[in-house]
């Protein structure tokens, strides 16, 4: 499976996180009246923060082939967090339905550091024996 993962044209991979980083915007930015009302638990709000940014990380490690390149992850842990940042203030300054939320920001940043550390976890290459 990461053998055709590796295989895919970088502007492919490049297209899929513009992509996901579009339905990362709509998702946060849309009034929640035009969300499907869907039944969940409590604190699914903040599972659903981690997974949406765990996912985030990892497409930007593979779309910039971060594989042994570990300044191109810093780059990527601090600009998806930040990119969850900005999301949180914008929601707080539109006034349509959607707040500000420190703890949407822990989700966001544990899912980044959780993506990262897994990418370069199933990338890393073992020396052979």
């Amino acid at each position: 499976m990461i053998s055709f993962l590796v295989a895919v044209k970088q502007p492919v991979r490049i297209l899929l996180l513009v992509l996901y980083i579009g339905f990362i915007a709509a998702l946060s930015l849309l009034p929640p009246q035009d969300l499907p009302k869907i039944p969940l638990f409590s604190g699914a709000d903040k599972m659903i923060h981690f997974m949406m940014y765990f996912i985030f990380s990892m497409l930007s490690c593979w779309a910039l082939k971060t594989e042994k390149h570990y300044f191109r992850l810093l780059l990527i842990a601090l600009a998806t967090i930040g990119w969850g940042m900005f999301m949180e203030f914008v929601q707080m300054e539109m006034h349509m339905g959607r707040s500000f939320s420190f703890y949407d920001m822990v989700a966001n940043g544990l899912g980044v550091f959780v993506g990262v550390i897994i990418y370069v976890l199933a990338t890393f290459e073992r020396e052979p024996d």
